[in-house]
């Protein structure tokens, strides 16, 4: 089964999107966790409030695009992956603000992927680890599973290696797209990779 990498649609430019942190969030000491598949629901704070991009868009989409590596879903999303993803989520109640400093009235949150895979295949696969931390991976130029370290019933999950990317089963994905869920999209790992200088 082949699994997919969750990016923002950056396609279309009518599509808001969110390229900041408020700093209710950037001056808390464990922003980093929203990154690593651990639960922040216990410091996580009330009230939180995204501003839109004044250079994007104005259309709301299911899943907010952003430069931040976050997931965000609109209740409609939210609901579905409850209902169909099998993983195990946080979903924070975050608030979006639009371009003309008012508070959008649609319920959104932010999406905490508590399921984390180890299963790059370190040999095939062809990385830049990070200068911070060399325990994970920066970027990729070309990724490859071993999808034999993959359980069998897994649908949604961050990868261990770089914990800031979330792979969605293909079955999944489609069943998304399918439902037109809008604001992500899903690109199969022979592409992932080739802004990098990737084949």
């Amino acid at each position: 089964m082949n699994f997919l990498p969750w990016l923002s649609d950056d396609e279309d430019d009518a599509f808001a999107w969110v390229t900041y942190a408020p700093n209710t969030l950037r001056n808390e000491p464990k922003e980093w966790e929203l990154h690593e598949g651990v639960s922040v629901r216990h410091w996580f704070p009330k009230n939180v409030i995204f501003p839109l991009a004044d250079d994007w868009g104005i259309e709301l989409t299911d899943s907010i695009p952003n430069s931040l590596n976050l997931l965000f879903a609109s209740e409609r999303l939210k609901v579905f992956l409850e209902e169909h993803s099998g993983a195990r989520i946080e979903f924070l109640p975050i608030q979006l603000q639009n371009q003309k400093d008012r508070l959008v009235p649609e319920p959104y949150y932010l999406l905490n992927l508590l399921e984390v895979v180890e299963c790059v295949d370190l040999e095939k696969s062809k990385f830049r680890r990070s200068a911070m931390d060399p325990e994970f991976i920066a970027w990729f130029n070309h990724l490859v599973l071993d999808e034999a370290r993959i359980p069998p019933q897994a649908k949604l999950f961050r990868l261990k290696e770089k914990p800031n990317l979330i792979l969605v089963r293909e079955d999944l994905a489609q069943t998304i797209i399918d439902a037109d869920y809008n604001g992500m999209m899903f690109l199969y790992l022979e592409e992932y990779g080739r802004e990098w200088g990737g084949r």
